[in-house]
């Protein structure tokens, strides 16, 4: 779509219309639960619509805010019309054996930008130790280095984000295990001053673990701490632990997953009766300008020893918004990159995306994404163009297929808890946003008429001590869908 046809169509949209079918008590409702004084400071935008465009009540639909993680919308929906057209590959995770030192073979755990890898006790797929089996398979005893690879994508491993907290899944590899995460449980000693005990949930001798936590008396509250210096294979722990307290389990997201993936690959070999000679490490791709914006790399001419299965991509991205995993949605957008030739990297993947809103009729000026997960600070939207892309979506052979994977309000995914026991309950489909300051809501509701509307609410520059914005958001759309 042109520059000049974008324009001109948003400006039809622009111009004032009235309120229909928008009751005065019903906004008047609506704006008096933005006003409660606990939450003042809070920057509110709302834009609600029925089915075919007529606006029923605007707040702010024009300013531009926070999406959070309803930047997943886009992402995943561009991956739906990549998909429709059969243009996304989905490779698993590979194995191959390489010429090394001193006559030996190298073992590469080569990763291809699937998510779903994992060790873990209870996999039933996309399994870590069936690579494993296939090297122990190959009758080798005896190898030099195990590599973890994630040179398929440029080496951009971190999302910038306000809230990079342990476990929010922001550390981003071609070459990923476990999500990404690494679990530490946190005893608490017998006497209060005693040392607490701290143990990784599976050991490894490649990492090392400096426990400086403490025991603290009963009444104290429990706070640890972690420093991980990038680069280094060491996690130190300092905090209390209350005396008598629970055990705690930290998470923490790994600040190498291709490392940490060739380290839980050289533990498989070893179980399996195979010597490590060598050095365990990982192989990253230089951060080059022809690895962030340039054409897809060739096909690697070392045949695999053997490949895993990931899972298929519409169960995967309906894990993605159900759940709001930020890792999975970072991975789907470089992937968008490939289905148009391009090198799989964060800009590239933008420059994909962004083509999309072109099409969808979004002016440029509403939007600016910066990530696929929406942990970047950057991110904006407005309203008024959030429920566009809403309507845009229903338009598309795919759009009923993408409906699909949004969370329901008191069923599923990040809503499972929210507007149960309430006529929305079951009958709300949405994208959920969190971050510091920030929340988000935006997807499809059916009012008490029986006709659809198609909402989004925003609120942003929460002040730090204030409630939480989310029982007021389910409180609107509650007094929307009854006044509808």
């Amino acid at each position: 779509m042109s520059l000049l046809r974008n324009t001109a169509f948003w400006l039809t949209l622009a111009l004032p219309m009235p309120l229909a079918a928008a009751p005065a008590d019903m906004e008047i409702q609506v704006r008096s639960l933005l006003a409660q004084p606990d939450l003042a400071g809070t920057h509110w935008g709302l834009q609600v619509e029925d089915k075919n465009g007529q606006p029923i009540i605007s707040i702010a639909p024009d300013e531009r805010f926070q999406p959070a993680s309803n930047t997943k919308i886009f992402v995943t929906a561009a991956a739906f019309e990549a998909l429709s057209r059969g243009a996304l590959p989905n490779t698993g995770t590979q194995v191959r054996l390489e010429p090394g030192a001193k006559g030996l073979q190298n073992v590469a755990l080569i990763g291809k930008g699937d998510a779903a890898l994992t060790d873990r006790a209870n996999c039933q797929r996309d399994c870590l130790s069936q690579l494993a089996d296939a090297v122990a398979a190959s009758g080798v005893k005896r190898v030099g280095d195990v590599i973890g690879d994630d040179s398929f994508m440029p080496d951009e491993r971190w999302v910038r984000s306000g809230r990079l907290r342990p476990a929010s899944r922001t550390i981003i590899s071609a070459l990923t295990i476990n999500d990404n995460e690494l679990a530490i449980t946190v005893t608490p000693g017998a006497a209060a001053g005693a040392p607490a005990g701290a143990a990784l949930t599976d050991p490894f001798p490649e990492l090392r673990l400096i426990d400086e936590v403490t025991t603290a008396p009963a009444d104290t509250p429990a706070e640890i701490h972690a420093e991980i210096e990038p680069g280094q294979r060491s996690i130190r722990l300092f905090g209390t632990l209350p005396l008598g307290g629970k055990a705690q389990v930290v998470r923490f997201d790994l600040d190498d997953p291709a490392d940490y993936a060739a380290i839980r690959f050289a533990a498989l070999l070893r179980a399996r009766g195979i010597a490590v000679s060598g050095q365990v490490r990982p192989r990253h791709a230089a951060i080059t300008a022809q690895a962030l914006l340039g054409t897809a790399p060739a096909a690697p001419e070392t045949p695999a020893l053997a490949s895993l299965t990931p899972p298929d991509p519409v169960e995967d991205l309906t894990l993605t918004a159900k759940r709001s995993q930020n890792l999975h949605a970072h991975l789907w957008l470089k992937k968008l990159a490939l289905s148009q030739g391009l090198a799989p990297s964060t800009p590239t993947g933008l420059v994909v995306l962004n083509a999309q809103l072109d099409r969808a009729g979004l002016p440029r000026w509403s939007h600016d994404f910066y990530d696929g997960s929406g942990l970047s600070p950057d991110n904006r939207i407005t309203p008024r163009a959030m429920v566009h892309y809403l309507h845009w979506i229903d338009g598309q052979s795919w759009g009923q297929q993408w409906r699909a994977i949004l969370p329901i309000a008191g069923v599923d995914g990040t809503l499972a808890g929210r507007m149960k026991n309430t006529p929305l309950a079951g009958n709300l489909r949405a994208k959920t946003g969190t971050l510091l300051a920030g929340n988000a809501l935006a997807g499809y509701v059916t009012a008490a008429s029986g006709r659809e509307l198609v909402f989004a609410i925003y609120s942003n520059d929460r002040p730090g001590d204030a409630p939480s914005v989310l029982p007021v958001m389910d409180k609107i759309m509650q007094v929307i869908a009854a006044g509808n």
